[in-house]
């Protein structure tokens, strides 16, 4: 224990101890999460690294059986779990790395199943070992546990910060080595708090033998070998990244060791690991149709996270891209005379060999990715006929959305949201925002075009088909929301036996166009599906697609018919997915899972009907279900097996297990919901986890450290502070969205200045709950402190699933009140809790 009086460096030392360890933790979590969306598929990674932070729950279990036994000797089992933290990092992720697993046959394999199992344990064990520690402090350090708290959260907000930008520079292998290396750190400071408890002894009593001093010798020798153990890993198994072999990545790393590819570079940051490779094999032109004869020319491909995000010609002039003349893409251009063309979401460039080839007038590039505009601009220049830097071709980073509603005075003719282009990837996107594919997002890109302009969106088909219905439903509500009647009127589909084009205007298409759009069809032998003529009715297909029995047409065309109809909201309900429009609230465009499909295609499809749902949204209702039947056995383990030892404190087990369970929920589920928010208006995935989670951690952590100074009594923190929350959320829920639209013009630094003066004061608040109900319950009931730890861990974990499904049934404002609501009803439990609400804070 400490001493009465500890010095400085004793009262300093475990503090900082916590802050390094917290670093640690979140920075070895982002980098997981980075490594392993290199490594495997993204649902999966997302699966397996909130199994892993099951490790904070497990940590509140094991401590509620072991910690009495383990605070005895604080020092030495902080120091000896904060060791095995730093080595596990190496350890565990080499281990898992080495397993041969393959997630594709989880559900056909036992055996693959058991390696899923030890693949989640081996990445469980640092964040169960870290976890553990700062578990431990807050029962250690009963009476500070709001600075313990509160260093915790500011460690957890640096560490994340740091993470981020040392991806701009290094390897997430070399990362995942800082991590260790702060571990290291977090235990010497561990050892420099053990020798402040245990001075040497006094000059003129050697022959004196202290026990303390013993083992503060014995840890310091610990942390060397640790070190040491560390930098021999480091040298001798040298760490490297094993690709999914489904994944694109690994089948170009394959032909590479065959001798028919090159691998050109590597290039890696906070957004992605971006590789490119040339290959003979490669004859990649996206949805050419029947009429092209012509082959594609020589070719590279960018992989983004093993994807395969981007071909890039290897031509230097328009003239040698003649095949781009038969994709659904030209379709466009042959309605337009040299269109000024705006291209979001461009990567390799051949949209833009294609304006140029249809004498486009000016092209503008928007991509939100600066490394992929780099890669293009700076590293494959001349291999791509730089054709990001040619004459009349002007390239912006920044994201789409953002883009449109700042360029508010510039119109286009052609707008192609060429992001939404590709392959059909197996309901991987289902959690992934898209705010340029909501009703909100279509219809700003309306307002953008010219008279007689095109919006144009070319997405792969499907069986049964989802996307493509689910666009013509948002154009539907977005044009309705512009103030047409007819929204019908404005759309175009058309189909290739790959894919569907569909295209929108601000203007009605006049039976002339309606023609010449027919004339097309013809000659690129394409099946119109929509066209708003009087008396048209789809002919014989060139591409056969079954439609309903009895119609002639396929089920586009049916879908089409039923979508521009009063019948509408009946499809929507019938349809074997949900193609219910995208919105700024719900701006899931990719989510289109009902579980009343299920039984639809298990008679349709057989054996092979798991492949048609949507993995994402499984993986996030896989992932809640597990933590929840982990969490609730793990919760309840101490009832059972610690009822004598826990006879005393019946009044306020309930209320405790409530208050800090809600605390997890509403806290994660807060956050959660903001970092989608303000991806929206920061327009950078990067800026919003960089800027908005740190921003958090480190106000949270503030909070807490001043909790005290700012309230006397712990009764009277969480009061406050639950009703600021409460006020502060409801006001978000409703302004924030106003608020983002009046500023996304403003420069992007502005946007950061804004976004942090709004999280800042919600955060502040959000970090006096935990340590003051904590600070009471350690007074009155000190056994229950562990299990509290736990509980919270549990529902930090259950938090984030369940703040997505939310997000998708109800939307972003409903779910950010409902975590309101979930602060208010722990407040209300506050009452109950161990201890008095006249109690010390």
């Amino acid at each position: 224990m400490t001493s009465s009086a500890p010095s400085k460096v004793g009262r300093w030392s475990p503090i900082v101890a916590v802050f390094l360890l917290s670093a640690g933790l979140v920075g070895c979590e982002l980098v997981l999460l980075r490594a392993l969306a290199i490594t495997q598929w993204h649902h999966f990674s997302y699966f397996v690294i909130s199994t892993a932070l099951l490790g904070f729950g497990v940590s509140g279990t094991l401590l509620a059986f072991a910690g009495k036994r383990l605070v005895r000797q604080f020092n030495t089992w902080a120091t000896i779990f904060t060791l095995a933290f730093a080595l596990s990092i190496a350890v565990c992720f080499r281990g898992a790395q080495a397993l041969p697993l393959n997630p594709q046959f989880v559900l056909f394999s036992g055996e693959q199943a058991g390696l899923l199992i030890a693949y989640h344990v081996l990445l469980l064990v640092p964040f169960l070992l870290g976890a553990t520690v700062i578990g431990l402090a807050l029962m250690h350090f009963g009476g500070r546990i709001h600075v313990v708290y509160g260093s915790n959260l500011l460690g957890s907000g640096i560490g994340g910060l740091g993470a981020l930008l040392l991806m701009f520079i290094l390897s997430v292998e070399e990362i995942l080595l800082i991590a260790s290396i702060t571990g290291l750190a977090a235990a010497a400071g561990w050892t420099v708090t053990a020798f402040a408890d245990h001075p040497p002894t006094a000059a003129g009593a050697p022959h004196m033998r202290v026990p303390g001093q013993v083992r503060v010798r014995s840890l310091a020798i610990a942390v060397a070998v640790a070190a040491a153990t560390l930098a021999t890993l480091a040298l001798t198994w040298p760490m490297t990244l094993q690709i999914d072999s489904h994944k694109p990545l690994a089948i170009a790393l394959l032909l590479e060791e065959q001798g028919d590819a090159e691998h050109l570079l590597t290039t890696s940051g906070p957004r992605a690991r971006l590789d490119a490779f040339e290959s003979p094999l490669f004859h990649n032109t996206l949805f050419a149709g029947f009429t092209a004869l012509s082959p594609p020319p020589p070719q590279l491909t960018v992989y983004a996270d093993g994807w395969a995000v981007g071909t890039v010609f290897k031509i230097d002039e328009p003239g040698e891209a003649e095949i781009l003349d038969h994709t659904l893409m030209s379709v466009p251009y042959r309605l337009l005379d040299r269109p000024r063309v705006l291209l979001l979401g461009e990567v390799g460039g051949p949209n833009v060999w294609l304006a140029e080839r249809w004498n486009a007038d000016s092209v503008t590039v928007v991509n939100g990715n600066p490394q992929l505009v780099s890669l293009i601009s700076v590293d494959l220049a001349e291999l791509s006929g730089g054709v990001f830097t040619r004459e009349g071709i002007e390239v912006i980073v920044a994201d789409p959305r953002l883009f449109l509603e700042a360029a508010r005075q510039v119109n286009y003719d052609l707008i192609q949201l060429v992001s939404a282009e590709g392959m059909s990837v197996g309901g991987l996107l289902a959690i992934h925002e898209d705010y340029l594919l909501t009703r909100e997002g279509l219809a700003i890109a309306l307002r953008r075009l010219r008279p007689g302009g095109l919006l144009a969106v070319t997405r792969q088909q499907q069986d049964p088909p989802r996307d493509n219905v689910k666009l013509l439903q948002t154009h539907a509500e977005s044009l309705e929301s512009l103030g047409f009647s007819d929204p019908g009127a404005h759309v175009v589909q058309l189909r290739n036996y790959l894919a569907v084009i569909t295209l929108a205007s601000f203007d009605a298409f006049s039976d002339s166009q309606c023609n010449e759009i027919l004339a097309i069809a013809a000659e690129l032998q394409l099946d119109v599906e929509w066209l708003p003529m009087a008396g048209f009715e789809p002919t014989e297909q060139y591409a056969r697609i079954p439609g309903p029995s009895g119609e002639l047409g396929s089920y586009y065309h049916y879908a089409a018919r039923e979508v521009f109809s009063p019948r509408r909201e009946e499809l929507v309900s019938n349809w074997v997915y949900d193609i219910r429009p995208a919105t700024d609230e719900r701006p899931y465009f990719y989510n289109f899972f009902r579980w009343g499909s299920i039984p639809a295609l298990r008679e349709a499809f057989g054996d092979v009907w798991f492949r048609k749902l949507e993995l994402g949204y499984v993986a996030v209702v896989a992932i809640l279900a597990e933590v929840m039947l982990v969490g609730g056995v793990l919760i309840l383990l101490p009832l059972i097996f610690r009822r004598r030892q826990w006879a005393n404190t019946k009044g306020g087990r309930l209320a405790t297990g409530l208050y800090f369970f809600l605390l997890g929920l509403a806290y994660m589920s807060l956050e959660m919901l903001l970092i989608v928010r303000f991806t929206h208006f920061l327009g950078d995935p990067i800026l919003s986890a960089g800027g908005v989670v740190s921003a958090f951690l480190v106000f949270s952590g503030f909070g807490s450290l001043l909790s005290r100074r700012l309230f006397r009594f712990a009764g009277n923190a969480i009061t406050a502070s639950i009703a600021g929350i409460c006020a502060l959320g409801a006001v978000y829920a409703f302004v924030l969205p106003d608020l983002f639209a009046a500023a996304a013009a403003w420069p992007t630094a502005a946007r950061m200045v804004v976004t942090i003066l709004l999280v800042s004061p919600l955060a502040f608040l959000m970090g006096i709950p935990f340590p003051s109900g904590m600070r009471r319950i350690s007074g009155a009931r000190p056994s229950l402190v562990p299990w509290a730890w736990g509980i919270n861990g549990f529902a930090s974990v259950a938090a984030p699933p369940i703040g997505i499904l939310l997000v998708t049934s109800i939307g972003l404002t409903w779910a950010t009140l409902l975590g309101g609501g979930l602060y208010l009803c722990a407040g209300l439990l506050a009452t109950g809790l161990p201890g008095s609400a006249r109690s010390r804070n």
